[in-house]
């Protein structure tokens, strides 16, 4: 089963975590390097079962993207290629997570994939 997450894009981590935590509720966790994790439920979050996250606006990020756990990002970009769709960058490390690549569907919306890495010790 595939599971599905998002990320939210911002100007100024802090002021939408606030923003997020001030009117929804809900709790964050800022990572080592620029992104923060959320759990929706106000719980404290866990790094490796997070709902999603607040990223930097970048140029794929520049609006909410749904994020794909996969089991291989690279069987999975060449399905999105196969299918009508795009790989928009390479796939990158993300610490000591796992990987992400961002895509577009058929459509045109941008999708990222994230694959954990292999110990089981990846979060979104």
């Amino acid at each position: 089963m595939t599971r599905v997450k998002f990320e939210l894009p911002a100007d100024d981590l802090a002021r939408a975590t606030a923003f997020y935590r001030d009117v929804f509720g809900w709790s964050a966790q800022r990572l080592p390097f620029d992104y923060v994790l959320v759990d929706t439920g106000g719980d404290p979050v866990d790094v490796q079962d997070a709902d999603g996250g607040i990223s930097p606006r970048t140029e794929f990020v520049q609006g909410p993207v749904l994020i794909v756990d996969v089991v291989s990002i690279d069987d999975v970009a060449r399905k999105v290629l196969e299918a009508g769709g795009e790989v928009l960058n390479a796939k990158e490390r993300v610490g000591d997570y796992g990987y992400s690549q961002y895509v577009k569907d058929s459509e045109g919306s941008v999708l990222c994939l994230w694959e954990p890495v292999a110990d089981g010790s990846a979060a979104t």
